[in-house]
């Protein structure tokens, strides 16, 4: 898949600065007071996980933490001190229905105007051939700067 270069907190601060609904005077409230709030932030919910509390980020979804350990099945041997295989953890993130439904229909409203994918994750070559094949989109359409996968 084509790489998506990641929100960071700076690039964060950076749009919240210039929303149109930005009210707060701009030589008080600055760009790097914005990304110092929101490092702070990003830190505490760092700390909050890894004492394994859920955050939930309202009108996004949650990051769970989960404590795991191997059950013995699908060719893994079961935890085992002296073998080397250890408990482990693992995040399970999810995202409420407003979101969800938010993206499926940008993902759909795309489709219909020959983007392929959300504005900047285009589907892949294999999933590009999928709906070519099933007719949902037409055989002809080529992805723009997408991946070669």
């Amino acid at each position: 898949m084509a790489r998506v270069k990641a929100l960071s907190a700076y690039k964060m601060a950076k749009r919240i600065f210039n929303r149109e609904d930005n009210v707060y005077d701009k030589k008080v409230i600055t760009k790097q007071l914005i990304t110092n709030i929101l490092l702070m932030y990003i830190d505490e919910c760092r700390k909050a996980l890894a004492e394994g509390e859920r955050i939930e980020i309202s009108k996004v979804g949650s990051i769970i933490p989960e404590v795991k350990g191997h059950e013995g099945n699908f060719n893994l041997s079961m935890c085992n001190k002296d073998g080397g295989n250890t408990p482990y953890t693992k995040l399970k993130i999810t995202r409420n229905n407003l979101l969800s439904e938010t993206m499926n229909k940008n993902l759909l409203r795309n489709i219909e105007n020959g983007i392929y994918g959300l504005v900047k994750l285009p589907f892949s070559r294999q999933q590009m051939d999928i709906l070519k094949k099933s007719g949902y989109i037409s055989a002809d359409a080529e992805i723009k700067d997408g991946d070669d996968e």
